[in-house]
């Protein structure tokens, strides 16, 4: 926009002193950076303090100079500029023009330059404001080389990798097109909800995945997905916020978890199956139990032996960590129990075995356990303690009461001693068994009461922890 400083702000006739006066207010002591251009050859005609100080030339330098003089492009950074204020050889307003300077001492910097026309004691000049963009131009510039390092990365990567912003999906790898079953061109723009239109996501899920505010945190879901040929996936969905080509998105991260939930599925039955098992004498005692995984596999087990037609051998346990991986621990624990039998009957000497199979075989799985020998015949009941360091007896017709058996989890420490107690019984006489998770909720006279008692107890409870309890009552 033109402007006559020569007339506009005074109540009348200026002189050329009063003009340079008003021009050094406005112009000259202006923090702004800024140069007057000559339209016609593009030379500095003027440049204020602020210009001088960071271009680093005096004013009369400056007079000498032209733009082409200060663009990295010399002659043709000029000419950009010109073409751009005058398109066609026609002035237009408000233009913004990007280019890169040099500092008298050499230095390269990444300007903005907006400009305007002005009218200065009759000669029109290009009114230029120059802002140093260089700091700006780089962050773009890493930006883009770290979103670029991230498209290379998760193309390589093996998991379906996806992101998305408000439910329509910005970037799509090669193994997302091939878990969808479609080329990844044609997953970019497509809404999210295109994907589960067979099985929904649960409403509080839809929720997590389409709102905004999902994107402060990261996030886990697991879902059933059915592709558009009748395949079915599970689906494990991992959610982290980032920034995407300057904005906020989030990044989908989908593992295919079918195998492995099948895995899972047997794991349970087979778990559940062997928690099912009577007690090996059921002429010589009762057996109630009570078995409560946290999840959906539990890291609690316990077992049951048949030494001979007097003595029956049990262990009640909790191996360290859960699903699968403590099934398996179980497993070989299991196996491992059964094979020191074979050369000890005595509960102290069976941990004492099977902790230093735990040091070599089972990592750092430790495991804590009781083990027990209920010997009918002589009516003594033999018990040790690795971990879980206590049960309870509760003779018939008195108190209960609660018996400390003290030893390090298996597994834990080589050189582990495992204390070892003896108490008799008659009939009519409990003993109660339990993990730690039983001990979070329970107190001991508690722990000693009916099954149908705990049971209501534990209706609609919030477990920490694997809960399994044991009571034997003798016959």
């Amino acid at each position: 926009m033109a402007t006559d400083i020569s007339c506009k702000n005074l109540h009348h006739q200026p002189t050329p002193a009063q003009c340079r006066d008003h021009y050094g207010c406005i112009y000259d002591n202006n923090h702004l950076i800024t140069l007057m251009i000559d339209p016609q050859d593009g030379g500095i005609v003027d440049a204020n303090k602020a210009a001088c100080e960071f271009y680093g030339y005096n004013l009369r330098m400056f007079r000498k100079l032209d733009l082409s003089d200060l663009s990295l492009d010399g002659p043709e950074g000029l000419q950009h500029f010109l073409s751009d204020v005058f398109p066609g050889g026609q002035y237009t307003a408000g233009r913004v023009i990007t280019g890169r300077h040099k500092l008298s001492g050499g230095q390269i910097i990444d300007v903005e330059m907006h400009t305007g026309m002005i009218t200065m004691l009759g000669k029109n000049c290009v009114y230029t404001v120059v802002h140093d963009v260089s700091e700006r131009v780089r962050s773009q510039q890493r930006l883009k080389e770290s979103e670029e390092r991230y498209r290379d990365l998760v193309e390589l990567c093996p998991e379906a990798i996806l992101v998305y912003s408000a439910g329509t999906i910005l970037f799509a790898n090669r193994q997302a097109g091939r878990m969808f079953g479609r080329p990844k061109e044609e997953l970019i723009g497509r809404s999210i909800d295109d994907f589960f239109t067979e099985v929904p996501l649960c409403r509080s899920e839809y929720i997590k995945l389409k709102s905004k505010n999902s994107m402060k945190g990261d996030f886990r879901l697991e879902q059933r997905y059915i592709r558009h040929d009748r395949t079915a996936f599970d689906l494990e969905i991992s959610g982290a916020p980032i920034t995407f080509e300057g904005n906020a998105a989030l990044q989908l991260v989908f593992r295919d978890i079918t195998e492995s939930r099948k895995e899972m599925e047997r794991a349970i039955i087979m778990q559940e199956h062997r928690h099912a098992a009577p007690f090996p004498m059921e002429h010589r005692a009762e057996l109630s139990r009570l078995y409560i995984p946290a999840k959906s596999l539990s890291g609690d087990f316990y077992l049951f032996h048949k030494l001979d037609e007097q003595r029956v051998v049990g262990i009640i346990g909790d191996v360290a960590g859960k699903g699968i991986s403590a099934a398996l621990s179980i497993s070989a624990l299991r196996v491992l129990f059964l094979d020191s039998l074979q050369n000890t009957a005595d509960p102290v000497h069976i941990l004492q075995d099977l902790n230093l199979k735990a040091v070599q075989h089972l990592g750092e799985d430790y495991i804590a356990a009781c083990c027990f020998v209920l010997d009918f015949g002589s009516g003594l009941l033999t018990a040790a303690g690795a971990g879980i360091n206590e049960f309870i007896y509760a003779p018939a017709g008195a108190d209960s009461r609660t018996v400390t058996v003290k030893g390090a989890p298996l597994g834990m420490f080589a050189g582990s001693e495992f204390e070892q107690t003896v108490v008799s019984f008659s009939p009519g006489d409990r003993f109660c068994f339990y993990s730690d998770g039983m001990e979070l909720l329970f107190g001991g006279h508690e722990l000693a009461g009916s099954l149908s008692c705990l049971q209501e107890r534990m209706a609609g409870a919030t477990l920490q922890d694997d809960c399994t309890w044991l009571s034997l009552t003798i016959k």
